[in-house]
């Protein structure tokens, strides 16, 4: 699992916006140094973000809902480590869901299955998603997408890790060494 961390802290340098950007929620693919990957996104309204589904398949599977930001959301500290930090998400202007997620730089994501699995539902069905935090000098960000026109990108991208949309997944524990 902490190669697959490793991959997501990565992206974090990645500009907000690809060079040539998918159409909303398209599903890609992709597979770099045996991480096989599935993900489907949306750019902001006004461009100033990338919202992001993506599962990452090596020995186990991740699925993670990111955010990335064309301004810093988080600097690093002395010691060069990232804090996590809370980042709310509103669906159809619904009140807002918030959870610690995970920062780097220019990033934030979880990958806690509980959280994904309930943000990703409602993701699913939304007509707009509102994300909120603050930028790494504490102002107030805001960025709001487009929800995607169907639940099938969504589903796509979570049963490319084996997880099922609404369902918390439970995977089959190694047996004790003995």
């Amino acid at each position: 699992m902490s190669a697959l961390l490793m991959l997501i802290a990565q992206a974090a340098a990645a500009p907000a916006t690809p060079a040539n950007p998918p159409a909303p929620w398209t599903v890609r693919t992709a597979n770099v140094g045996g991480v096989a990957s599935t993900s489907t996104s949306t750019i902001a309204r006004d461009g100033s973000s990338r919202l992001v589904v993506k599962c990452d398949r090596a020995t186990e599977a991740l699925v993670s809902v990111q955010f990335f930001a064309k301004q810093p959301l988080q600097m690093a500290g002395d010691d060069g480590s990232f804090a996590s930090k809370p980042v709310a998400l509103r669906f159809d202007n619904g009140a807002a869901n918030g959870y610690d997620w995970q920062l780097r730089s220019y990033a934030a994501y979880t990958s806690n299955d509980a959280v994904v699995t309930s943000l990703t539902l409602q993701l699913a069905k939304a007509k707009q998603i509102k994300v909120e935090t603050t930028s790494a000098s504490n102002f107030r960000f805001e960025a709001v997408f487009d929800g995607p026109p169907t639940d099938a990108p969504i589903r796509q991208v979570l049963q490319a890790c084996g997880y099922v949309l609404g369902q918390v997944p439970v995977f089959a524990q190694p047996a004790p060494a003995k």
